[in-house]
């Protein structure tokens, strides 16, 4: 069903004033629905539109979505329908994120509560804390109508809004969400609506990055962020000015962000009265950066400082978490902190920087008293309900209760283990309160606690954390068959029991199922993968780190272990190309290196053998694989062809530079000393000739220093092979020397040859292999032997 334009009078335009939350025309033409959003009347909205008949219908209707749907089919008042769709959104996001909260419920609001929770858990539970629970419904049901997405092009938008939000409220992430939201994301891309408002574009990508941020889809939200800078033609690049950040230290490089902005701002509007940022009040560290010089502060609206909040997020998840990276982002956070005069921006980006200093001792107590003062903020009236919602799908501001959360935790952090158990409780964040118990020594306290809420309101949650508690298994099955046998948590909990006892065979059909229920599960597909490999199931560990490295991409150990199982399935190309995206995470593992190394060596890429070798020697000093060596000299002397089918005597200067290397960190290996004397012949020349000849009675010498060489068939069968290759060196050197410094060589090798011919013989060995080698160690000195007699009579 089409729905004309005579039955609607909300248009683009308004659509698009909706979206932004800002009006772009004379108010007083706007529809009064319309009107009351923009000002923040959402109860207004939902109540007057909708009639009494409905209101009774919803009471007592068991099936709201149908119900829904089947009204708006048979009604003209599409428009009365959308406003109602946006104004539950927002209020509940009132109720939730942005406050000020109300307690008083909204007339229609007594549908069974049951079917709501059913409907949006998803076969596992929403978190504790969410209020009004049937406006998040009630709006995802009005958005997801068709006859309303064909009518209001930015109808597929708020469905996008609604299930983000829906996934925010959740206790797991979901991964049928996820499937569905990216459809509307690629739907909403190709809006035409979108390709019209550049402003409206940008918008979009910001709120696409947020959804990734979420997910961890590092890659997603790369691009996302990526196109709204090119949107707004904002250029974001880290530079360095000479400044301190302590009061006696010297002016040192400090870092700042530079902006370049090649367009005029999108338009916004500022908020009064906004959070402060509180002081630090440090006896030592600057309060700012001070900077020597004036560094330049390019005016930004509230979109681009969204953009530049968003990349702060996005550089924080696909960087490692150390100290560096924390320099390195905090330049972002610090220009929107300091600039911004959007609500939502300015909450969002102080509860970034709380978390960022958490762990730093200097600020670690202001991240502590700044959280408690954002929380009551929230709780304040002054700032009206119209400029907390400007930007707020682009600001990933954080619900009330992850709020209250890091407030206990920075607590925690400083020792006060009450209080924040007290607001654990309070939140009903079961798994920090019993953290805090063990930390109390009042493990008792933990089980009765959750015993005492399953004997209120028995939940999969609460039986699992009692489970935990407990260590008693048939606790999990209890949360199992409470689910209905649909749970993902209650199976991983299970699988981790097991996993925790090292009884890898019983948690993997836990862990298995766990993510089959819900796939988006990174901490039971590395549990999974890890399991898999112990118990040398290769395709399944495989399989398991395969999906967790595409949920987490920055964990080096989970590349590795993905390589060894591709390994032992035998898969050596696949091994390779995870071993180079475990060096994108950890450049400074030696045995990552080394396994590239390995794996390098049998897919013939020699170019690579190199760089790993001398990069495994940058992080240990010294080093040492006779059998990569062995095969790497094989490939020059023979001139195999590599991976890519070049040559690889092209390599040999690089050869030699690495054995030159290693032999000065390891001056007294045979083997390494016999192939570098080998490879530095094949130069031809006499300088190389010398030094050839020179290594090899190196190795010579080297090999026959032991004196347990005579007592082993390896090492008697080593020494006549290298005899062997001593004398055929010799022989060809001199074939071009002059006649004195050709008897000085080989009467060398006669000595050389004749000393080991006869220990060996002395020895007495029967052995078929070392008689053949002496013979031909024999003949070789016969040759020599000739040849110097030849010598002596042309003399």
């Amino acid at each position: 069903m089409n729905l004309s334009n005579a039955e609607k009078t909300i248009n683009e335009e308004i659509e698009i004033s909706l979206l932004i939350n800002v009006v772009n025309n004379e108010g007083h033409n706007l529809p009064i629905c319309v009107q009351h959003i923009l000002n923040g009347n959402y109860k207004d909205v939902i109540n007057n539109k909708l009639s009494s008949n409905l209101i009774q219908e919803l009471n007592n209707s068991n099936n709201v979505s149908k119900l829904i749907h089947d009204n708006i089919e048979k009604t003209d008042s599409h428009d009365s329908w959308l406003c109602t769709g946006i104004a539950s959104l927002l209020y509940f996001i009132q109720q939730n994120w942005t406050g000020p909260q109300i307690e008083k419920d909204i007339e229609w609001q007594k549908i069974k509560e049951e079917n709501i929770l059913r409907n949006l858990s998803l076969h596992d539970e929403c978190n504790a804390n969410v209020k009004m629970l049937d406006l998040l419904y009630f709006s995802k049901m009005i958005f997801s109508n068709e006859i309303l997405q064909n009518a209001y092009k930015s109808c597929i938008w708020w469905l996008f809004r609604a299930n983000l939000l829906h996934q925010l409220i959740l206790n797991e992430s979901s991964g049928t969400i996820f499937d569905e939201t990216e459809q509307l994301i690629q739907k909403i891309n190709d809006l035409q609506m979108l390709k019209e408002n550049l402003c409206c574009e940008t918008l979009f990508y910001i709120e696409a990055a947020q959804f990734y941020f979420y997910y961890r889809r590092i890659q997603n939200s790369e691009k996302y962020v990526k196109l709204a800078q090119e949107g707004a033609k904002l250029s974001l690049n880290l530079e360095g000015a000479l400044g301190k950040r302590t009061k006696y230290q010297e002016d040192k490089a400090q870092l700042f962000l530079g902006i370049t902005l090649e367009k005029e701002q999108f338009p916004s509007r500022y908020c009064e009265n906004l959070p402060k940022s509180l002081d630090l009040n440090d006896d030592i560290r600057l309060e700012h950066i001070q900077f020597s010089t004036n560094i330049e502060n390019t005016q930004l609206g509230a979109v681009e400082e969204a953009i530049i909040l968003a990349k702060y997020v996005q550089l924080q998840l696909s960087q490692p978490k150390d100290k560096l990276t924390d320099e390195e982002v905090t330049p972002y956070l610090t220009v929107v902190v300091n600039n911004t005069r959007n609500w939502s921006l300015k909450i969002a980006s102080l509860y970034h920087r709380c978390s960022l200093e958490s762990e730093d001792k200097r600020t670690v107590e202001r991240s502590m008293i700044q959280m408690e003062y954002l929380i009551h903020e929230l709780k304040k009236s002054k700032i009206c309900v119209t400029n907390r919602m400007d930007l707020f799908f682009a600001s990933g501001l954080k619900p009330v209760w992850a709020l209250e959360q890091m407030w206990a935790q920075l607590m925690l952090s400083v020792g006060l283990v009450k209080g924040a158990l007290d607001i654990f409780l309070k939140s009903k964040l079961w798994e920090e309160a019993i953290a805090c118990y063990n930390i109390l020594e009042l493990r008792h306290k933990a089980a009765e606690i959750i015993q005492q809420e399953i004997s209120k309101k028995p939940s999969v949650q609460l039986w699992c954390l009692l489970g935990d508690a407990t260590q008693e298994p048939s606790c999990y099955e209890t949360a199992w068959e409470l689910s209905n046998k649909k749970s993902s948590r209650a199976q991983r909990h299970w699988g981790f029991f097991y996993f925790a006892k090292q009884n890898y065979e019983e948690a993997i059909p836990h862990l298995k199922l766990s993510v089959e229920l819900n796939n988006i599960q990174e901490n039971v597909w590395i549990r999974l993968g890890f399991a898999a490999l112990q118990v040398e199931d290769w395709k399944l560990a495989a399989t398991a780190y395969k999906r967790y490295c595409a949920l987490e991409q920055t964990t080096f150990e989970a590349w590795n272990n993905l390589a060894k199982a591709y390994i032992n399935l035998g898969d050596k190309v696949k091994a390779w190309k995870s071993l180079q995206d475990a060096l994108k995470c950890n450049y400074d593992q030696w045995q990552v290196w080394d396994n590239l190394m390995v794996v390098s060596i049998d897919l013939g890429h020699f170019s690579e053998v190199i760089r790993c070798y001398h990069r495994i020697l940058d992080l240990k000093n010294h080093h040492l694989d006779v059998q990569i060596l062995d095969i790497l000299t094989d490939a020059v002397l023979n001139n195999v062809n590599d991976s890519d089918g070049k040559s690889a005597q092209k390599l040999l200067s690089k050869v030699l530079e690495l054995f030159g290397r290693i032999t000065s960190f390891i001056p007294n290996n045979s083997d390494v000393w016999r192939m570098y004397g080998q490879l530095t012949f094949l130069k031809k020349t006499d300088i190389d000739n010398d030094k050839a000849l020179h290594y090899l009675h190196q190795a010579h010498r080297i090999a026959v220093s032991d004196p347990k060489w005579l007592l082993q068939e390896e090492s008697v069968q080593k020494v006549l092979q290298l005899c062997c290759m001593l004398a055929e060196m010799y022989l060809q050197y001199v074939s071009n020397c002059e006649p004195k410094k050709k008897r000085t060589l080989l009467a060398s090798a006669k000595l050389s040859l004749q000393g080991i011919v006869k220990k060996v013989k002395d020895k007495e060995w029967n052995i078929e292999k070392i008689c053949i080698s002496v013979e031909k160690v024999e003949k070789y000195l016969n040759i020599v032997i000739i040849e110097l007699e030849k010598i002596k009579l042309t003399n």
